[in-house]
């Protein structure tokens, strides 16, 4: 899967923060902080409320969602108005 112009690296706990944090510091990844909203990993892990504070500022083109979690059970549910702008993936670190 080829990702979007902009980026949201979402993680579960302070360890996987921590790892995505040095991650991007040392560029060892295939995107950048400059391309990330905020340009840092984000902590909201509740769809709704990631739908509120970042999709409904307009942005023309897709996000991808990066979700680095250890639940498999953790759902992201957004509203279906936003469905289409937003692509997940969900990388599973149990």
């Amino acid at each position: 899967m080829e990702l979007a112009k902009y980026k949201a690296c979402i993680c579960e706990g302070a360890a996987e923060n921590a790892i995505m944090d040095i991650l991007l510091d040392k560029e060892l990844l295939v995107f950048s902080r400059e391309e990330m909203l905020e340009e840092s990993v984000i902590r909201c892990r509740d769809g709704k409320k990631f739908e509120q504070k970042y999709l409904r500022k307009g942005f023309a083109e897709k996000i991808s969602v990066i979700r680095i979690l250890y639940s498999r059970r953790e759902k992201f549910k957004i509203g279906k108005a936003y469905e289409h702008k937003i692509d997940v993936i969900n990388v599973i670190t149990a």
